[in-house]
This record gives structure tokens, C-alpha cells and sequence, in this order.
């Protein structure tokens, strides 16, 4: 479906270096690492926004068209939410919706828009101009107008920065039911990878313009390269056991002595309680930090198998 191939990309500095990778019909995809790695601009590179130094994008098997070489930026059949929004900002919430389904018979048109209203909680705003929106209104607003485009491939920039837990789960249940029903595509671009961890099918890790990795966002959590890598896709343990550096997520330990495991003494420090689970501090001989989750404080522990 979508194929990138050999992207360079720089802007008074070298910002991409020869990124490949491709993805399939109705898939989720994370791009994950530090701000200012090349995530966002890679990202308007495949959505039609940014021409690449070198390089070619291919979408449904077609050699897509440079920005320099079209009239509008954009491609019609990729969507993008940008962080700056792309809103017409002295245009209402309605009509910065209903601007991208013109094309739809007006019941279609008030069936998507009222859709929107209520999954993005923007009801109460809906008459009310872009510009006056405060910033998460503006991002949801971006959003809404990516989910009824109804393309092939949606980009979404950072897209949960703005939202509370409640609405972020709506979405999360609504691109969902995207994928299934209209086999959409996504890319999601975040320097969180916990947001992506039950949501995407392939992640790719990103480091100074370069892409370091591509795998499963569980294989990323199970198996991480390196700390760096670990620490974007949740808590990590990092610990010097037996002259060799160990890393390990807080929910990967034995309380039981096992054959191939490494024992390791463990002071324990305090607990908190984390919703279902307990976060039980400990220190390491060395000094060293570790966290362990249980269903309930570990006070007595001291030692666990890794």
C-alpha cells in the first residue's frame, strides 16, 4: 500500500537519512523517538507537504507527485493532522468540518458532523470560529476533519497531546472501528510509545534522522536494544548484574529461584499504590533504582530472579 523509499531530507541541516519502510492496507503503524528526530517531517513528506532531498513515496502501487510539482501541497487520498492544526481559522467548527464533505449528500453530511461533535466533544463550540478555540479544541477539530475525509491513509501528528483519558479512549475505540470497518490505515507519529503499545501492528524507532528499528510494539516492550529505546515504551529497570548491564521491565521477575535466572538483592524503599497495581521501589547493592509491580506491596521482599 504504502512504500517509502530512500528518503533524505534537509533544511539547513541534515534532518532524514535514507528512510525505507513500508506498510500494509489497513494497518496501524507508530513512529516513535525524541522531538526533534525527523518524525514530523517525515511525516509531511509521505502526506504530500514536504519534498525530500532524495527519495521516492509510492502510495497504492502510484510513484506519488512532489509539493514542488503540484498546485496544492497534499495528496487527496492521505489525510494529515498537522501540530499546527491546518484549521481555517476564521471559519466556524461546522464549517471547517463540513468543507471536507462537500461532496456527500447534506443527510451524510449532518449524519458525519454530528458524529464528530459528540466523539471529539466539540458540541459546545460548533458555532464558534476556529481561531477562538483554545489549543486541544483546535487539535480535536484537526482530527475530526482527517476522521471524515474518509482517505486510505491518516497521519496523525502527535494526535493525544490535547485530550483526557476519556476522550482519548473514544478515539481510540473509533480508529478502531475505522480499521475494521473501512480497512483505514494509520501512521502515528509520538515521543510516547506507551500510547501506541495496544494500538499499533509495527512501530519503527527513530534516532537523529535515522531509523534504528522496526518491529512489534511488544517486541520493543519484551525486548528492548538498548535503555534509550526501552525508556519510550514504558518503565525500564537498568541494572549491573554480574559485570553485565541488565534491562528489564517492572513486571519481568520471578519471586521463585529459576535455573535461568540471575538473583538480585534488592533493599526495599516505599510503595504506591497505582490503580490495580503497586509500584514497589527497591535499591540495588550498587545503588541503583528498581521498580517492580505486584497486586500489592513487596515489603518483605528481598531479592527477585531476572
Amino acid at each position: 500500500m504504502l512504500e517509502v523509499e530512500n528518503i533524505d531530507f534537509s533544511y539547513d541541516r541534515e534532518i532524514l537519512y535514507n528512510i525505507s519502510f513500508s506498510m500494509k492496507k489497513g494497518q496501524f503503524l507508530g513512529i516513535v523517538g525524541k522531538s526533534g528526530g525527523g518524525k514530523s517531517s517525515l511525516l509531511k513528506i509521505i502526506g504530500g507537504y514536504l519534498t525530500p532531498t532524495a527519495g521516492e513515496v509510492h502510495f497504492q502501487g502510484k510513484k506519488m507527485k512532489r509539493p514542488v510539482e503540484m498546485l496544492i501541497p497534499g495528496f487527496e487520498d492521505i489525510s494529515i493532522v498537522h501540530q499546527d492544526f491546518g484549521l481555517d481559522l476564521y471559519h466556524t467548527v461546522l464549517e471547517n468540518i463540513k468543507q471536507k464533505i462537500l461532496h456527500l449528500p447534506e443527510k451524510f453530511q449532518i449524519q458525519l458532523m454530528d458524529q464528530m461533535l459528540d466523539l471529539l466533544d466539540l458540541r459546545m463550540v460548533s458555532r464558534q470560529k476556529a481561531i477562538q478555540l483554545s489549543g486541544g479544541e483546535q487539535q480535536r477539530l484537526s482530527i475530526a476533519r482527517a476522521l471524515v475525509s474518509e482517505t486510505e491513509l491518516i497521519l496523525l501528528d502527535e494526535p493525544f497531546v490535547h485530550l483526557d483519558a476519556p476522550m482519548r479512549r473514544n478515539l481510540l475505540s473509533y480508529l478502531q472501528k475505522l480499521k475494521e470497518i473501512r480497512s483505514t490505515s494509520f501512521i502515528i507519529v509520538t515521543h510516547n510509545g506507551d500510547e501506541i503499545l495496544g494500538l499499533c501492528d509495527e512501530a519503527i524507532y527513530m534516532k537523529n534522522g535515522k531509523i534504528k528499528r522496526k518491529t512489534t510494539p511488544n517486541n520493543f516492550y519484551e525486548k528492548p536494544k538498548s535503555i534509550e529505546e526501552a525508556e519510550f515504551f514504558g518503565p525500564v529497570n537498568s541494572i549491573l548484574l554480574n559485570g553485565k548491564r541488565k534491562l528489564f521491565r517492572p513486571n519481568q521477575y520471578n519471586l521463585e529461584k529459576l535455573e535461568t535466572k540471575e538473583r538480585l538483592e534488592l533493599a526495599f524503599r516505599f510503595s504506591e499504590v497505582n490503580g490495580p497495581l503497586v509500584n514497589n521501589y527497591f535499591q540495588s547493592k550498587r545503588g541503583e533504582e528498581v521498580l517492580l509491580f505486584n497486586l500489592e506491596p513487596m515489603k518483605e521482599v528481598n531479592c527477585i530472579y531476572v
